[in-house]
């Protein structure tokens, strides 16, 4: 009841003041308003804090009109960018409803932190005090932030501006574009090139390239030729075993890729050779399947990791040597 007596007071002086275009002293809006010299003070006051009145001098008296200027706050929450005010010790003073959706945390809970401290932090205490400068005026401070909220990454265009507060109290506006769809399929594009790059860089023997799903991403015009498989009838599948076999069987990369070690020793022995510093294992045999009449390969497997260190699949070369080992026993196991 309190809180709709508060708002219908509030109504009564923007009626009055509306019909009052030029403007009323508190004596003329009380008596118009039908309420006390001292209540009318009261919610004028209210009125002009929140943006809603503007106020000015004629003489002596204090005249005011209802405000021809958009409040704060509805701006702030009007805005697609999510938006932050600091005050002068580089606290929040404000932030609009995007950006209090964004953490999912009410405004009471924001309001006085300061940016490094948030749950998910903005900036580090060493940007705090480089935007301190900021306070003195100045042009505005740009900076691409990321935010990592549990496993989801975000990223920001962050615009740090001088502004002017109430009572001409110096403070700094951050406006913050979320910028995480371009920025992540940038990123997967220059994860692309990287990863065509390491491909690309060992053309002369047959290659082909596996992801941690034991899919085919790459298949090279030598190893077309080589086994007469065609890329485009690979390339989405699992079935590269077919280059060494007559049925499904795992390959060197695949049991890379699964970390599955103790099968690689198990299935060659000290017929399989690791080369820890590059990161690849060497495996020479006989694959009686392979085409035209069973094949000598020496197979280079080789982990392929993207810049953050994840693993991102595995990269199989393959070498013809059967004319090398031609006429050698053969034993069938």
């Amino acid at each position: 009841m309190a809180g709709n007596s508060l708002t219908d007071e509030f109504g009564r002086i923007q009626d009055v003041l509306r019909e009052h275009p030029l403007g009323m002293s508190i004596k003329e809006i009380s008596a118009a308003a039908s309420m006390s010299r001292n209540s009318a003070a009261k919610y004028l006051e209210i009125l002009m804090a929140s943006g809603q009145l503007d106020l000015r001098m004629v003489g002596n008296a204090k005249l005011y009109t209802l405000s021809t200027r958009v409040p704060v706050g509805d701006l702030l929450n009007q805005a697609r960018e999510l938006i932050i005010v600091l005050d002068n010790d580089l606290r929040i003073v404000q932030a609009s409803g995007s950006y209090c959706t964004f953490t999912g945390a009410p405004l009471g809970d924001i309001l006085h932190a300061r940016l490094s401290s948030l749950p998910a932090p903005l900036i580090s205490p060493a940007d705090e005090h480089e935007i301190l400068a900021l306070l003195n005026g100045g042009p505005s401070w740009k900076k691409e932030i990321h935010v990592l909220r549990g496993s989801t990454e975000f990223y920001f265009d962050s615009r740090f501006i001088p502004t002017v507060l109430e009572n001409n109290v110096p403070g700094i506006t951050l406006i913050l574009e979320d910028i995480t769809e371009r920025t992540l399929a940038r990123k997967g594009s220059l994860e692309r090139d990287r990863l065509l790059q390491t491909l690309f860089q060992i053309p002369k023997e047959p290659q082909f390239f596996i992801d941690r799903n034991h899919k085919v991403v790459y298949w090279d015009r030598a190893l077309e030729i080589m086994s007469g498989i065609k890329a485009e009838v690979v390339v989405g599948t699992s079935d590269h075993w077919r280059l060494f076999h007559a049925s499904p069987h795992p390959t060197l990369a695949d049991l890379l890729v699964d970390g599955n070690l103790g099968e690689i020793h198990l299935r060659w022995g000290e017929k399989c050779t690791h080369l820890p510093s590059e990161g690849k294992y060497l495996v020479t045999e006989f694959y009686p399947d392979a085409r035209p009449g069973g094949r000598w390969f020496r197979i280079t497997a080789t982990l392929i990791r993207d810049t953050a260190g994840n693993l991102t699949g595995a990269m199989e070369t393959l070498e013809d040597v059967s004319d090398k080992y031609r006429g050698q026993f053969i034993v069938q196991e």
